[in-house]
């Protein structure tokens, strides 16, 4: 880290404990205004590693992001046209209109907010796809680019945190007083509009301003895994396939060819994703009904990326479990969105007993669960084709 970026670090430690006044400007202001979109992550990268947790820099993040406005602003760059960046961009804007649909009725209802219009808030749960989209493709881009981009797991928990504070407003809406819904509303539009303005200030410019074109191109082929939030789908572009080899995989209970191999593993009704012994993501299937979004980006990346923050403790727990030989399995069963999900890991070794990685296997067991009695007999449940 240059003597400029120390001094910035110097600064931002000084809002953390609340000792930034006019004196404290003045003496950076010079850095301030040279303050440039991967800078940003470059000093968040060195908060991480002095052990600040995201959470804990959340707090004071608005603060810091007025101060770098300025030269923000004067160091963007314009996103290409129907680009991945440019369609995120417009996702954004539906968003907000949406947003200030809702803020009209509470000036109509003089800050009311009405119980049978809580639907226009269940509608909001629908940007679970902006968010997801940019968790899965965007990060994985800009953490293979340089290990400073590991401040992605700010924005990622302040997009956890706005989906909380969203499914906290609807349970208030139904549940609680009128002064709780309206101080959970007003959390709500505030890290949801502070969340537009972060991905469109910093995240959108850096990600345009450090990846070509070819890269853009492969996250905006990526997107339509995902779908789009209240924007018309974009006209998709042809993709050529990476080609199947043709050597076979052979073992001593059988051989297949790889298009067999890739066949069978696609067919299973199961989430399947492998991890090697160096923690990157090596492989996943692509089962007909996915739980868990993935994409290509994904490849390569280190596995503890790949959750949020809060969750990163466990996700080591088990890897190392695993790799010491104390465990060889994790279950773990949870109900989402009306689905009931049984996540299963199992550490993967070698005839000599050598760590190689760890196999993921999630799965939607609802149907399963409810099964009674027998069926002997053959009966049909879906159509070919569906």
């Amino acid at each position: 880290m240059n003597d400029r970026l120390r001094r910035l670090l110097e600064y931002i430690k000084a809002i953390e404990n609340n000792q930034s006044n006019l004196e404290t400007y003045k003496k950076y202001e010079a850095d301030i205004l040279s303050v440039n979109h991967e800078d940003l992550f470059i000093l968040f990268d060195s908060l991480l590693k002095e052990n600040h947790k995201p959470k804990e820099i959340l707090v004071y993040l608005d603060k810091l992001i007025h101060v770098f406005a300025q030269s923000l602003e004067l160091n963007k760059t314009l996103l290409l046209e129907d680009s991945f960046l440019d369609h995120l961009t417009q996702e954004n804007r539906a968003f907000e209109e949406r947003l200030n649909h809702i803020k009209q009725i509470l000036i109509e209802k003089k800050g009311v907010f009405p119980k049978e219009s809580i639907n226009l808030f269940e509608e909001l749960d629908a940007f679970s796809i902006h968010y997801t989209k940019i968790q899965n493709i965007l990060f994985p881009y800009l953490e293979k680019k340089a290990d400073h981009f590991s401040g992605v797991s700010i924005m990622w928990s302040l997009h956890d945190l706005t989906r909380l504070r969203l499914k906290e407003t609807i349970e208030a809406i139904q549940n609680k007083t009128q002064l709780e819904v309206s101080r959970l509303i007003g959390d709500f539009f505030f890290k949801a509009f502070g969340l537009i303005q972060k991905e469109e200030m910093i995240l959108f410019q850096v990600c345009n301003q450090i990846c070509s074109v070819e890269e853009l191109e492969e996250m905006r082929s990526q997107s339509f895994e995902y779908g789009f939030a209240w924007i018309n789908t974009p006209k998709q572009k042809e993709v050529h396939s990476k080609p199947i080899g043709n050597s076979y995989f052979s073992t001593d209970t059988g051989e297949l060819s790889f298009e067999q191999l890739s066949l069978m593993l696609d067919a299973l009704p199961i989430d399947c994703t492998y991890v090697d012994e160096h923690n990157k993501v090596r492989y996943f299937n692509r089962p007909k009904d996915r739980i868990f979004p993935r994409s290509a980006s994904v490849i390569g990346r280190d596995v503890r990326n790949c959750h949020p923050a809060e969750s990163v403790d466990v996700v080591n727990q088990i890897i190392e479990a695993f790799r010491k030989n104390e465990q060889s399995e994790a279950n773990f069963w949870i109900e989402m969105r009306g689905k009931f999900l049984y996540i299963r890991y199992f550490a993967l070794r070698n005839k000599d007993g050598v760590y190689k990685g760890v196999l993921e296997l999630s799965q939607e067991v609802s149907e399963i669960r409810s099964l009674q009695g027998q069926r002997r007999l053959l009966q049909w449940d879906t159509k070919a084709g569906d």
